[in-house]
């Protein structure tokens, strides 16, 4: 079939996925040093920003879905985007595992293989790069996308409403039935890493986007939502744990997620579309896999020569990480995906289409 012509970005998505992973980084900033209780308050819930990269991953894949696609090359590209910087990041995490950690080798094979997220162990599932556990689930949505995308695009508008409101139902219904109390535990794993439940933040994510595609929109200025976002991440360290974790954060997510799509497809211009935060946005995924191994490669350092505070040795892990997470993507992530996609792809997004997405 042939492909409708190329679509602008939507540039915004992009650079609000690098205020995600900073989220994530400014909670491992807090709980792998000594910090203020305040500081620790305020970056709690940072680990919601995996919940926001579930939602967006969902979202940009059925927004960019392709008329005439195939399953192999759709598996083609996920294993092209994510595989080479997950394997080399995967390398010094195993080693500063069994080095420092003295992890025992056979917890680290599940992660080499992106499975480790099916394990309730926490030696295997945050076995080598912890923060991979995230990639392992992400593994099992792209595995099962082609089925769900094929499921409900035929949706009526209000049966896609009604599937999306069944997906929220069912992020609150699981923490409040388990109930964890601690980062730990089967009940834990059970909410916050095994891949089936995780799978309602990515369902959430692909219904959106097609409502959006098919005209809905949320007529909610990007200023509120992110304001309601940012209020409601902090104010959710209030909560039980079972709710801080994911279901306090996922309907502001989902609201500025859909405020930020609507802005850039009316053409809107938003300071997320800023270009240096576009860019920030394209490192973020190589910034995400390494941003804990540095930080915990600089944290001890310190604590065996220069003892700088906590906010000093947070921000040279943030610098590090950044100037890593460029290189990587400048001189391996961006060649290898480009060598490694399926070639001459027609493009498939629906013909009513306004604009496209990077990827995810």
């Amino acid at each position: 079939m042939g492909g409708s012509a190329a679509q602008p970005r939507l540039n915004s998505l992009t650079g609000l996925r690098f205020f995600a992973a900073v989220a994530v980084f400014l909670h491992h900033a807090t709980a792998y040093q000594a910090s203020p209780a305040w500081a620790g308050f305020i970056t709690n819930a940072g680990d919601n920003g995996v919940s926001f990269f579930f939602i967006l991953s969902g979202f940009v894949l059925a927004w960019s879905a392709r008329d005439g696609d195939t399953v192999g090359r759709f598996y083609q590209r996920r294993a092209a985007r994510i595989l080479p910087l997950y394997w080399l990041a995967w390398v010094p995490g195993a080693a500063y595992a069994v080095v420092v950690d003295h992890a025992k080798i056979g917890d680290l094979v599940p992660s080499l293989f992106l499975v480790q997220s099916w394990f309730p162990d926490k030696d295997i599932h945050f076995g080598a790069n912890s923060v991979g556990w995230s990639l392992s689930t992400e593994m099992f949505f792209y595995f099962t996308f082609p089925l769900l995308l094929l499921l409900i695009i035929r949706f009526r508008t209000p049966a896609l409403v009604a599937a999306l409101a069944a997906a929220v139902v069912m992020i609150f219904a699981i923490p409040m039935t388990l109930q964890p109390t601690m980062p730990a535990g089967v009940e834990y794993w059970g909410i916050y890493l095994f891949p089936i439940t995780r799978g309602f933040e990515f369902t959430a994510g692909v219904t959106l986007a097609l409502l959006l595609r098919r005209g809905v929109r949320v007529p909610v200025p990007v200023t509120v939502a992110g304001a309601l976002a940012v209020g409601v991440s902090v104010v959710a360290n209030c909560l039980p744990l079972y709710l801080m974790l994911v279901p306090a954060t996922v309907i502001p997510f989902l609201l500025l997620l859909a405020s930020v799509a609507d802005a850039d497809m009316r053409g809107k211009k938003t300071l997320l579309a800023w270009k240096p935060f576009v860019k920030l946005g394209e490192w973020s995924f190589a910034f995400y896999l390494v941003h804990l191994i540095v930080l915990r490669v600089v944290i001890a350092v310190n604590e065996r020569t220069l003892e700088m505070p906590w906010w000093a040795t947070s921000l040279v892990g943030f610098a590090l990480g950044t100037a890593l997470a460029a290189v990587l993507y400048e001189y391996v992530e961006r060649p290898l995906e480009s060598r490694l996609r399926p070639k001459h792809i027609t493009a498939l997004a629906p013909r009513h289409a306004k604009a496209s997405v990077p990827a995810s």
